[in-house]
């Protein structure tokens, strides 16, 4: 009964079966447990029904990491309202595109965020709440009401993609959407237990906070650094103060906190690798320090966290295909349709690269107000992802590069991550992204935009040995270029636009 109320239900369902779980941490303060959680939500719920606002209707957050996300959401979802994240890294003028595109009634922000004012001024049909206030507290204050009733197909979740190639695009999830995801979660990315606590140090605009689901769902304690963002010693301190702890984290963030740790993170249950596959050098270095508690997801913003995955179990070093394996990205998770095709639609043979197309019951309802780039995406219900990959004959799944990145030279095609692989050997190297660049003679030439350790000379020179030994001459940079960091979007991405035109 409670699941016609969609994602407000997974809540309601938790606070009876385990009302006196702690659901929210600040750092190490307990600020609420599923009892109070759910009063909070309700209450906020009644807040929005009281003043009209009509389910379906868009409640925008521009946060960063706080407790008072967890409230807000699933206050929305009781009150049938859809939420749209909204990074807090983005310009105003592109804050300002999506409250244009998308009209939310409201928008909760930090006071301190310039942007989110700058935004609000220019779209006056929104109305801003900012948190951590007297008048932010006042919207608590209203008696329970009864939750609204969704479909399963109603819009939850409005994602807007990063827009490395344009303007961002609205993804819309549904109820039903998010709670695939979730049991997803259970089945294929923590298959051995889920975590009893979800550390947020990556954006709860993005992963970690799709996967505040599953963990409300389980019953677990959500934690949020009080720094709100990513410190590794913070998050080195947080994983000694609690137990069984699941963390989701982009790859820079995982070898940021691999190279501050001065222990072994004695909490950590399970580190969720997302936004990026890692590299295998970088894994195997994870593993040989913390031990095997690493897991890998591939997903996209339109259909989240969950197209393959590559739980702790099958991270093994010793298993006889463990290098080819922990290049990949793990086997498509349940319930999930995952091929690779050629240009025709045709399903290519293992080994074979081509796009990866997705399709089942976690794939978006379509893109919000574009007809037009939803039919481009959606293919008889097939999500083109844009990816190109290849399955080998046991259905691991290996990401090779965007459709857009693939650099032909001379009329051959490479693929940057397999020379960003035999990079990330060197132990100078920290971070890679290998671009193409125009050439007269070859269309194409393989340029390495390294951030390094070290004397660059010496180090061009035995990365060209590297090479030599490892991959075909055709693969190998003709050009080196070194900085001090990869530029990248706000979502971490780096920005390989950018390094074109290096």
């Amino acid at each position: 009964m409670l699941f016609e109320y969609g994602l407000a239900g997974l809540l309601m369902r938790t606070a009876l079966r385990v009302p006196q779980n702690p659901a929210v941490a600040y750092g190490t303060e307990v600020v609420a447990n599923y009892e109070q959680l759910l009063a909070r939500a309700t209450s906020l719920s009644a807040r929005f029904q009281a003043l009209g606002v009509k389910p379906g209707s868009r409640v925008a957050i521009l946060m960063k990491n706080h407790p008072a996300w967890l409230e807000i959401m699933f206050g929305c979802w009781h009150a049938g309202l859809a939420v749209v994240p909204i990074n807090v890294k983005l310009h105003a003028k592109e804050v300002a595109h999506i409250l244009q595109d998308c009209s939310p009634e409201f928008m909760f922000y930090d006071a301190d965020n310039p942007a989110a004012t700058e935004a609000l001024a220019s779209v006056p049909g929104t109305q801003g709440i900012t948190i951590d206030t007297p008048s932010y507290q006042a919207w608590f204050t209203q008696p329970a009401a009864p939750a609204v009733a969704v479909q399963s197909s109603s819009l939850a979740w409005l994602f807007y993609t990063s827009g490395t190639t344009g303007r961002p695009k609205g993804a819309m999830l549904s109820h039903a959407n998010l709670l695939a995801m979730a049991l997803n979660y259970s089945a294929d990315v923590e298959p051995e237990g889920v975590g009893r606590q979800l550390l947020h140090i990556a954006p709860m605009s993005h992963g970690s906070g799709l996967y505040m689901v599953p963990h409300v769902l389980h019953g677990s304690l959500q934690i949020c650094p009080v720094s709100r963002s990513f410190d590794p010693h913070e998050t080195e301190q947080l994983l000694t103060a609690y137990d069984k702890v699941s963390v989701f984290a982009a790859p820079t963030m995982i070898t940021r906190l691999q190279a501050s740790a001065k222990g072994k993170l004695p909490g950590l249950h399970t580190l969720v690798n997302g936004g990026a596959a890692m590299y295998v050098a970088d894994t195997l270095r994870f593993i040989e320090q913390f031990g095997p508690r690493l897991a890998q997801i591939y997903g996209q913003g339109e259909t989240p966290m969950t197209i393959s995955a590559m739980p702790k179990t099958m991270h093994s070093v010793t298993h006889p295909q463990a290098m080819t394996r922990l290049a990949s990205c793990g086997v498509a998770q349940t319930g999930m349709q995952v091929k690779v095709v050629d240009a025709q639609g045709h399903t290519l043979p293992p080994n074979e690269i081509g796009e990866i197309i997705v399709h089942g019951p976690t794939v978006m309802n379509g893109y919000w107000n574009l007809p037009e780039a939803t039919a481009a995406a959606l293919q008889n219900g097939w999500l083109q992802t844009g990816d190109l990959g290849s399955f080998d004959a046991d259905g691991f799944l290996t990401l090779k590069a965007r459709s857009k990145e693939v650099i032909i030279s001379g009329g051959s095609n490479i693929y940057p991550r397999e020379v960003e692989e035999i990079l990330l050997l060197h132990p100078a190297v920290t971070e890679v992204s290998v671009v193409g660049h125009a050439d007269a003679d070859w269309g194409e030439v393989v340029v390495a935009c390294i951030v390094a350790n070290g004397d660059h000379e010496q180090l061009r020179a035995e990365l060209e040995q590297l090479c030599l030994e490892n991959i075909a001459r055709f693969k190998r940079p003709k050009k080196y270029v070194f900085l001090d960091q990869l530029p990248k979007n706000a979502t971490g991405k780096v920005l390989k636009g950018q390094l074109q035109a290096v």
